[in-house]
């Protein structure tokens, strides 16, 4: 199962919550443990290095580092390391108080995908430290280090989003550049990136500063012109050439884009070629 991070971040910001405990642990390669619970309590767990699985009620999870997950209460649990390698965790165990806020209450497992952070890794380490120590400010520490932690999940989800992004958008251009002369849409552009034609064309206004529609038309506009410059093909065929069946339709779009008609661009092309 998979959540919102934002929905998660908003929900603790609102919720009365205590963090119970924070462990630690170190496990050798191949160590096995079925038939196990989880604690009467909610917990988050931070894979910082190696690789295991984890079953919480049958449902496998890859537990590795980059990723988090939450285990309700009193789950049936089997666990094994995977590789050649030690696996390292930190579980926060914590308490949420009149829980009326309606999430997480109806998931009892789930996972978060972040990315390696050296920051959140420095805050679950002064969590620890923090949580081994049981006066009043250390509770009220502990409650201000595992909303920051939650900052830095959030703001490491949000970077992520924007390189896939960006790296999607990329594509795209690329792939205009290359099928301009194709019949394109925005669905169809977007079905292709995994994506709706709303998010598709949201991204590709915020990283590439215009939307894909009017890329494809400047695309096709700038080939039309060096075609009218540089041959002695008809507008008609010009037009086909640049993914427009209608002539007049590209001529109209043409000049609102160039200012002049596809003729008086070619003119102007043979006017500096008899002045040359």
């Amino acid at each position: 199962m998979q959540v919102n991070i934002n929905d998660l971040a908003n929900y603790f910001s609102k919720v009365n919550f205590t963090v119970i405990d924070v462990i630690k642990w170190m496990v050798p390669p191949g160590k096995k443990h079925f038939g196990a619970f989880t604690p009467p309590c909610s917990g988050l767990i931070f894979p910082l290095r190696g690789r295991a699985r984890m079953f919480f009620d049958d449902i496998p999870y890859e537990m590795e580092p980059g990723k988090i997950f939450y285990a309700g209460p009193n789950l049936p649990l089997d666990k094994e390391v995977l590789g050649e390698t030690e696996w390292e965790l930190m579980i926060i165990h914590y308490e949420v108080y009149n829980n009326d806020k309606g999430f997480p209450g109806g998931l009892p497992h789930y996972q978060l995908d972040a990315v390696c952070s050296p920051r959140l890794t420095d805050l679950l380490y002064r969590l620890f430290c923090v949580s081994a120590k049981r006066d009043s400010l250390s509770v009220r520490q502990a409650k201000s280090l595992f909303l920051a932690i939650w900052d830095e999940i959030v703001t490491c989800a949000v970077n992520r989003r924007n390189e896939k992004g960006q790296d999607l958008m990329g594509q795209a251009v690329k792939y205009i550049n290359c099928h301009y002369m194709e019949p394109l849409s925005v669905p169809k552009m977007a079905n292709q990136y995994g994506l709706n034609s709303k998010q598709f064309a949201y991204l590709f206004k915020k990283f590439i500063g215009k939307g894909p529609n009017e890329y494809v038309i400047e695309c096709r506009v700038r080939r039309a012109r060096e075609l009218l410059c540089t041959t002695d093909c008809s507008v008609a065929d010009i037009s086909l050439c640049v993914g427009y069946s209608d002539p007049y339709y590209f001529s109209k779009l043409f000049k609102k884009h160039t200012g002049v008609c596809p003729i008086q661009c070619r003119a102007f092309r043979e006017r500096e070629d008899r002045i040359i």
